[in-house]
């Protein structure tokens, strides 16, 4: 397995990689054709769900065949303040510190509709950012404490297409009742959730690296 890191505060501004708040497995892609992957992710969205040994939630994959160079997919992944113009229910994203190179602290809006409900939420994520390669971050403060996730890039066709990977776990059970004790009682809604909220996000960057990409040409 693929393995995403921990990632904790230390002090005021250091950030450990290696020690990361929680843990989460991505997919391995050792002994497999990336063509083979591509050819299924052309019938649409890839999507892995991973359960703990309680059946709780561990993570989800969301995989995407993206016709674009990873250095366009990547320009579209670190777009952080235009987020809300492709993502759903995205109101708001941007850089508020930067740590270091290639680390930042995001802070982000969102608004949740669930059932008759609709509310915001307000969280910030550290980022470690490996350019054209991946991302790794970490919900650090706000709402949806203990969530954290990932992007992965890989170049197929000759670099001319990129298989994009997003690996989330989002901690629902964080969220303001009534929503936050439905989740904790009712597990499928938590993978459910996660499952579709990877799965548009995925998408989303797909059309939008494709878009830039073609605007491009």
């Amino acid at each position: 397995m693929v393995r995403l890191w921990k990632v904790i505060i230390l002090g005021s501004l250091f950030v450990s990689w290696s020690l990361l708040a929680e843990e989460i497995e991505g997919i391995s892609l050792e002994g497999i054709e990336l063509e083979q992957i591509a050819e299924l992710a052309k019938q649409g969205s890839l999507l892995i769900v991973k359960l703990d040994d309680k059946g709780g939630l561990k993570e989800v994959v969301a995989g995407a065949l993206v016709n674009a160079p990873k250095e366009k997919v990547w320009e579209v992944l670190v777009d952080f303040e235009h987020y809300p113009n492709f993502i759903p229910h995205c109101k708001k994203m941007r850089v508020i510190k930067e740590l270091a190179e290639n680390q930042v602290i995001t802070e982000q809006e969102v608004i949740i509709e669930f059932w008759v409900l609709k509310f915001e939420i307000r969280y910030e994520l550290f980022q470690r950012l490996e350019p054209n390669k991946g991302i790794r971050f970490s919900n650090i403060a706000g709402d949806l404490s203990g969530s954290y996730g990932g992007y992965d890039l890989v170049s197929i066709s000759g670099g001319n297409q990129t298989l994009l990977f997003y690996y989330l776990y989002s901690n629902l059970t964080a969220l303001p009742w009534p929503v936050g004790a439905i989740m904790k009682s009712q597990a499928d809604f938590m993978i459910a959730v996660n499952a579709s909220t990877a799965s548009i996000v995925v998408q989303a960057m797909k059309e939008e690296a494709e878009q830039r990409a073609g605007a491009c040409k």
